[in-house]
């Protein structure tokens, strides 16, 4: 099954730059977002017309602002859902940060292969020998494609990698390997059994667009992606229009496949 293709539209920018999400999206086109900020984890909610205009939005400001109150959904809001079908890709193994030997890391995380090591390595600012494998990987979000077994996923894969000498943390722990986060939307079949190598994954959409995909969603044709901010850039809302290379098949028409073959 071929995957549609998605044509950029616009980003949205939100007001901070840490975690988001995507609250739902009305059948009429209205956005709304969340957003999550700060060591104190502070909320920021945002709705938007259909063409960006922000119509509503609530701020707890840092602290600053006592009484917010969450924006009211309304009854007919589509919302994403959490990586129920893609369960099979999370993965807990290795403990973000140790000792290679005594802990067997090597055993714990999920190998690559070479091809995958040098791509990967590239994109961490890595030496190759220093990559070892994936030491964690999570499904954040899923939206349904193609009924009933193409999805786009954002999912946060962590990599384990060796360090040139040991170090010593802030509690005197010595640790020789640490680890580090990719956040990636990609394409994930139910019925495709091998995976495709991990960098592959990380250029199904505008590679030089997402940085921490965090939630996603399909309505209609447009496909709303969630990207998290860090440091000096915004968290953003992603838009793109979705055009289908074949045609989806209907849920009877699954069903009757399922049933008769």
């Amino acid at each position: 099954m071929h995957p549609p293709i998605f044509h950029y539209e616009t980003s949205r920018p939100l007001h901070h730059n840490g975690d988001c999400s995507i609250l739902g999206v009305t059948p009429d086109g209205a956005l709304y977002v969340e957003e999550i900020y700060a060591e104190d984890c502070w909320l920021a909610q945002h709705a938007f017309a259909a063409d960006g205009t922000l119509i509503a939005s609530v701020d707890e400001s840092n602290g600053m602002n006592t009484s917010v109150v969450p924006l009211a959904l309304p009854d007919d809001v589509i919302k994403p859902q959490a990586g129920w079908h893609c369960m099979a890709l999370n993965y807990a193994g290795a403990r973000h940060r140790g000792q290679r030997l005594p802990e067997r890391v090597g055993d714990l995380v999920l190998p690559l292969s070479i091809a995958d090591k040098v791509a990967l390595a590239q994109r961490l600012k890595l030496d190759l020998p220093q990559l070892i494998g994936i030491a964690e990987s999570y499904v954040l979000a899923e939206t349904e494609l193609i009924h009933p077994n193409l999805f786009l996923i954002c999912r946060r894969i962590r990599f384990a990698y060796a360090l040139p000498a040991p170090q010593t943390d802030a509690d005197g722990e010595i640790y020789d390997y640490d680890t580090r986060v990719i956040y990636a939307a990609h394409f994930f079949d139910l019925l495709v059994e091998e995976e495709r190598p991990t960098s592959a994954m990380l250029t199904d959409l505008a590679d030089n667009l997402l940085h921490r995909p965090m939630d996603c969603l399909l309505h209609g044709d447009r496909l709303y992606v969630a990207d998290g901010g860090a440091d000096e850039r915004l968290s953003q809302i992603h838009v793109w229009r979705v055009e289908w290379t074949e045609k989806p098949p209907t849920p009877e028409e699954t069903l009757r496949k399922k049933l008769y073959g």
